[in-house]
């Protein structure tokens, strides 16, 4: 149920990350330096919000790692800082996880520097193990949600190609699959990238776990005709009081879910939830390149001269979630997080 690695970073400190841009095929990038971390995550080679947070904190050691003395040391470090906090404004993991390798960099200061340095990528595998043993618990917490064989609709990508663990929303489903508790599993598209036909249903046959694709516009008929029991969706960040802003398209789920009386359920770990904000209400919205949906591997979808619109992610309030569950709680509303 471990499923597959999205990245290795050896002894000798290779850093290798599989595109995923290209699965269900397995094309592996090397990243050898601050840049390339950072073009990994920004250009989607990287994504879901605990994994673009891990190999954010092994790319600041990449990026710290030759400093001869602690000023050079706090220069590569506020530069790796300030680099990845750009890459990709949705994920707080990310932040979280590169906030971490400074303090840890300010808090030590009086060690000698090659001392801090193995710190810092000490702290990085530490940031790895932590989120796998999460996913275990958020996976043990879910399933107690469950109270006969449900079927499932989950939306993106949440497995272990998200968080380099057994996944958040999709590690539930796994874990669930395992104790009998699954009866269907419907797996959105997700459009323009793909992650759900692409990278979920990958995992999910590796897992020799049966799931059925769905186009996403699907959802509606689907709850209509009565097929889905609950939906279980990942997060990118989580406000105090519930808010989630996850891929775009979750939102029209949350929707659809309470008009049809489907749970709705968010799996996600407690580094997702952004409790210095209240609400989402004002939260600004990555808006990615119209390239990415005017065109899909190479092959131009539109007229010539067409423009277009790509919210990359959407923001579902507090009041359509029936729960959030992370590696300590399973939150219910009204959500006090």
């Amino acid at each position: 149920m471990d499923g597959y690695s999205p990245f290795v970073f050896s002894d000798n400190d290779e850093f290798i990350v599989i595109d995923q841009r290209f699965l269900p095929q397995i094309r592996k990038v090397k990243l050898e330096n601050l840049n390339d971390t950072c073009i990994a995550i920004k250009d989607m080679i990287v994504r879901g919000a605990p994994l673009i947070g891990i190999v954010a904190a092994f790319g600041y050691y990449l990026a710290i790692k030759s400093s001869s003395n602690f000023d050079e040391l706090e220069q590569l470090s506020n530069l790796a800082y300030e680099n990845l906090l750009t890459t990709r404004p949705t994920a707080i993991n990310l932040r979280w996880a590169i906030e971490s390798q400074r303090s840890l960099i300010k808090d030590n200061a009086i060690l000698p520097v090659e001392k801090i340095i193995k710190k810092v990528r000490a702290n990085a595998f530490g940031i790895f193990e932590d989120q796998k043993k999460a996913d275990y618990k958020m996976a043990q917490n879910g399933i107690l949600l469950f109270d006969k064989q449900m079927r499932i609709l989950t939306h993106c990508n949440t497995g272990s190609f998200a968080t380099g663990g057994i996944g958040t929303a999709l590690g539930i489903i796994k874990y669930a699959a395992q104790q009998n508790l699954v009866k269907e599993i419907y797996v959105d598209e997700t459009r323009p990238y793909f992650q759900g036909s692409r990278i979920t249903a990958f995992e999910l046959s590796k897992e020799n776990i049966n799931y059925k694709i769905v186009n996403d516009s699907a959802c509606g008929i689907l709850m209509q005709k009565k097929l889905i029991d609950c939906i279980i969706v990942g997060a990118d960040r989580i406000a105090k009081n519930g808010d989630v802003a996850n891929k775009v398209g979750t939102y029209c789920l949350a929707q659809l879910a309470k008009l049809h009386n489907v749970k709705f359920f968010v799996a996600a770990p407690e580094s997702t939830i952004d409790r210095s904000l209240n609400n989402l209400s004002e939260f600004d919205i990555e808006i990615r390149d119209s390239n990415e949906i005017l065109n899909v591997n190479g092959v131009h979808l539109a007229p010539d001269g067409a423009k277009a619109l790509y919210f990359a992610f959407d923001v579902t309030p507090s009041y359509l979630i029936d729960a959030i569950i992370t590696e300590k709680f399973i939150y219910r509303p009204d959500f006090e997080l």
